[in-house]
């Protein structure tokens, strides 16, 4: 037989049936659903994990001054991010921070204390928020001492609480500043720590606003890498260390003069926790699918013995086994393939019912389609080979006298 009449067949023998074909096509959506739909709530919560947590900044090695060892070098400077990058493999980029705790800050109806970091070098990747109002505080701008400002949601409404921030002075330990922008709502939890603080540029920290004499202008607090993949922190430390100690002339008999901080230690535990909840979940995903897919079988392997006489006629008629094996076959893939793609448009129907519900954060690829109408073709394939096999080998005359 041709191509295109198999097919016909196939859709004919599909159509004479329309009850029991509805009811197979149901039963394996189902099953490719529940497994489409425990796959797009586990991509969405790692998401929305590792968004919450740290976002670009789970990807970072945070170097610090180690104020435990005898003999100090001071903090990170300005001019180690250079030898840092290249030095350490995989840095996609970095920046540096002087933070100024506990700053007094003066507006002309409000008084206060607050935190205010002076940035340097790609600094927007820690503090992920989006602006609310004005502009930020541009690449050549961080790289300069001009007295700008940039507000976090919070302390633009402490500080300016009936008045749009933007365009107005503001005074930090004594020292004017423009504030030239406001934060939006902080898109991770690190960025959280900015929401009540000012962002200016290092110069101005470091230059107008800082009040002691500890640290050198070129010392930075707080120096950040951020990586292209946080599965090699621990060789980036390594690296950091090795051209750190080189730098300031630390032998490895004497300890570190800087700390190396890696801030996903303490969301590991959480993944721990969504791998057990992972788990568990594609074990019930998976009874399921095997609930689902015996359902299936046997639904094909019934539709198949009604068909007998079917084949039979057929059989007079002068269609070989292998005509009969590949009608049915071809039936089974098309059943599976429209049953999978059902199944991917159940489960993103009931993902995005839930998303709206509950708030879960459910994530869906194009792919998933394109997965489930496979996995449908492959158990089609697979759970209609032996019923095909078997009516096609079944003796023509006792099936018509049956």
């Amino acid at each position: 037989m041709k191509p295109g009449d198999v097919f016909r067949e196939a859709i004919w023998g599909l159509a004479s049936r329309p009850a029991r074909t509805s009811a197979t096509l149901i039963a394996l959506a189902i099953s490719v659903a529940t497994v489409a739909l425990v796959a797009g709530v586990l991509s969405g919560f790692e998401r929305r994990i590792e968004q919450m947590s740290f976002g670009a900044y789970g990807r970072s090695l945070v170097i610090r001054e180690n104020f435990f060892v005898e003999d100090r070098v001071g903090s990170p400077r300005l001019s180690d991010i250079e030898r840092l990058r290249q030095a350490v493999p995989g840095v996609e980029s970095a920046a540096a921070w002087r933070i100024l705790y506990g700053a007094e800050v003066d507006t002309p109806g409000e008084h206060g204390q607050t935190e205010v970091y002076g940035v340097y070098g790609d600094f927007r990747r820690e503090a992920s928020a989006p602006l609310a109002a004005g502009r930020h505080i541009t690449d050549d701008e961080a790289n300069t001492s001009r007295r700008i400002c940039v507000l976090g949601d919070y302390a633009a409404r402490r500080f300016f609480p009936d008045e749009v921030a933007v365009g107005r002075p503001i005074r930090i330990n004594g020292v004017s500043c423009e504030v030239i922008g406001v934060l939006g709502e902080p898109q991770n939890r690190i960025a959280e720590r900015y929401a009540g603080a000012i962002l200016t540029t290092f110069g101005a920290a470091s230059r107008y606003f800082t009040y002691t004499t500890v640290m050198a202008p070129d010392e930075a607090t707080q120096l950040t890498l951020i990586l292209n993949d946080g599965r090699y922190l621990s060789r980036a430390e390594m690296w950091a260390d090795r051209t750190l100690r080189r730098r300031y002339g630390v032998p490895y008999s004497q300890a570190s003069p800087f700390l190396y901080a890696d801030p996903t230690a303490s969301v590991r535990s959480l993944r721990q926790q969504r791998e057990l909840v992972a788990r568990l979940l594609f074990v019930i995903a998976g009874v399921g699918l095997i609930s689902g897919l015996i359902g299936y079988g046997s639904a094909v392997a019934a539709a198949a013995s009604e068909r007998r006489r079917e084949v039979a006629l057929r059989r007079t008629l002068g269609a070989s086994k292998s005509d009969i094996i590949l009608q049915f076959l071809t039936e089974n893939a098309v059943l599976g393939v429209l049953g999978g793609a059902l199944g991917g448009v159940l489960a993103l129907a009931i993902g995005v019912a839930a998303s709206r519900a509950w708030s879960w954060p459910i994530s869906f690829e194009p792919s998933v389609f394109g997965a489930s109408a496979l996995i449908g073709l492959v158990c089609g394939l697979v759970f209609g080979a032996l019923p095909a096999r078997r009516a096609a080998s079944a003796p023509p005359a006792g099936a018509v006298r049956t």
